[in-house]
């Protein structure tokens, strides 16, 4: 997993977490969201991996607490997936944009 592509699979879990916590934040992730959700953190636990604050968020939903009986609401998921957004740099196309519109 590159950047871009972390970025782009976060945006899309944050759209449907949002989505889930605005009918009902206590719903619980479950089946095959599961794993798929872990996938992701843990693609971006390997990019943020001297990260501290990412690392700590990231052990919230992990497949340990889902296997420790744990259940995970989607709006700590949703807090989990915004912290990592926060966390990742900057993709280079969009760094490279930005910079460009700056004349630099």
């Amino acid at each position: 997993m590159n950047i871009s592509q972390a970025h782009a699979l976060l945006w899309n879990l944050k759209a449907q977490l949002s989505e889930i916590t605005r009918t009902d934040p206590e719903q619980e992730v479950r089946g095959i969201a599961v794993p798929a959700l872990d996938a992701v953190v843990v693609g971006v636990r390997e990019l943020l991996k001297d990260d501290v604050i990412a690392s700590r968020v990231c052990d919230v939903i992990s497949t340990e607490a889902f296997a420790e009986g744990e259940p995970i609401r989607a709006i700590d998921a949703l807090l989990v997936v915004t912290t990592l957004l926060g966390a990742l740099p900057q993709p280079r196309s969009l760094l490279a944009r930005a910079l460009s519109r700056r004349g630099l």
